[in-house]
């Protein structure tokens, strides 16, 4: 009987130091996998603009608006079809579910495809009377600084201010056990990525590089034209 709780012992131990270990393995691999699909949405943007007077995609979705999260459905289309080569796992993060619809979040709805990365390809200019009066322009890939970044892993939030965000939504894709997302009152207290875990991401640049940025180097910005989501990058 000692013996059996001997051999038990060791094997919580052993469980206990390899588990941690593993886990921290998959994420790794998954962080890879991301920065290798952030690159090859580089080459898709590059490829588009090539073939389209130097502009980069549009950031709209379906209404017009703007959501680093969303394409309209044209621009998705024509991405995957005509640039990815059908390829569409490249747009989607392995650490974040949305596909499937977890928490409400849905691949797809009227206002668009909602993909696990943030596209940064946006030059919005707002009204200093009304935050909603805003334009939308094209933007130039060699109009833009190298070092600005294009595409980001989608550390990104909104505060349910607007149809478009009608309960808060939390998504971390890195943290210490993979990717957390979150909705509603799901998790007490979370306002952000951070509070949810978020320990950085991939970060894609207009020279085409990418690299990992820690999420207390990061700045928080707006995601939304409407001013209703937020991220990190």
């Amino acid at each position: 009987m000692v013996e059996l709780m001997v051999v038990i012992a060791m094997t919580m131990i052993l469980t206990a130091l390899i588990v941690p270990a593993l886990s921290g393995a998959k994420e790794k691999a998954r962080r890879a996998v991301c920065k290798n699909n952030l690159h090859q949405l580089y080459v898709v943007c590059d490829m588009y603009a090539n073939n389209n007077s130097d502009l980069l995609p549009s950031a709209a979705d379906n209404n017009g608006q703007y959501h680093s999260i969303r394409l309209s459905d044209q621009t998705f289309t024509n991405l995957v079809v005509g640039y990815a080569g059908g390829n569409s796992n490249i747009f989607y993060c392995p650490n974040l579910d949305i596909g499937s619809g977890l928490l409400g979040i849905a691949s797809h709805d009227q206002y668009g495809y909602i993909i696990g990365y943030s596209y940064l390809a946006d030059d919005i200019v707002t009204s200093a009377l009304d935050p909603l009066d805003y334009s939308l322009t094209p933007v130039k890939f060699s109009a833009t600084a190298a070092t600005n970044e294009l595409l980001a892993d989608a550390n990104y939030w909104t505060r349910g201010t607007s149809a478009y965000s009608p309960l808060m939504m939390k998504m971390a894709p890195h943290t210490s056990g993979g990717g957390a997302m979150a909705q509603g009152s799901s998790v007490p207290g979370a306002t952000n990525s951070a509070s949810i875990g978020a320990l950085g991401g991939n970060i894609e640049l207009y020279d085409g590089s990418v690299y990992w940025r820690t999420i207390v180097t990061m700045r928080t910005l707006s995601a939304s034209s409407l001013n209703d989501a937020y991220g990190n990058w």
